[in-house]
């Protein structure tokens, strides 16, 4: 009877104390977070500008992946790629983990139209951005709609591509967290 409650009290130990530290530490020693962006995300979003732009007929699309884990799968990123003449820079309009038959109705619902995209103020004024292989990061894009169409459009009268709040601020996290080099992270938001 001693040795089936040692064992039992084993066991107990096992599953209720020692695996949980074994997954927490497998967790915290594989996860891949190159950038504390928590406080870098509302500073980032706060210098963040609205500009009008006209939506291109002519677009590039780019799919990469990126992990956030050594132990999760690779995670999506969907881009639009483009040159705006008026600024002539270009522009990446950035989707992380979004569905991707939303992402494709931007090009075929935007296309030659007049639109507000979400730009940094930094980014858009670093010389070094808005390159072809460094284009201005765009996480947030709304289509300029006349006051007698309703702002969040239904099926009924068009797709809405309006890039939601909650959507934007997850953009700028993933971008912050994994995307932007540690030293560019570093040189901007972690200053003394």
């Amino acid at each position: 009877m001693n040795k089936q409650i040692s064992q039992a009290l084993g066991w107990l130990i096992g599953v209720l104390i020692v695996f949980p530290i074994i997954i927490f530490g497998i967790n915290y020693l594989f996860k891949k977070k190159e950038n504390n962006a928590k406080t870098a995300i509302p500073r980032y979003i706060e210098k963040c500008i609205e500009l009008k732009i006209q939506f291109p007929n002519q677009l590039k699309f780019r799919d990469t992946l990126y992990t956030i884990s050594l132990m999760s799968p690779p995670l999506k990123i969907y881009k639009i790629f483009f040159k705006d003449l008026s600024m002539n820079k270009y522009m990446e309009i950035t989707f992380f983990n979004y569905p991707e038959d939303k992402g494709m109705a931007f090009p075929s619902s935007l296309r030659g139209k007049e639109t507000l995209m979400t730009i940094n103020k930094d980014d858009l004024n670093d010389p070094s951005y808005g390159t072809q292989e460094n284009p201005l990061p765009v996480f947030k894009v709304r289509e300029i709609l006349p006051a007698s169409a309703g702002i969040n459009r239904g099926e009924e009268n068009g797709w809405n591509v309006d890039i939601t709040d909650k959507q934007f601020k997850y953009n700028v996290e993933q971008y912050l967290t994994y995307i932007m080099p540690k030293e560019e992270f570093k040189k901007r938001f972690e200053k003394n």
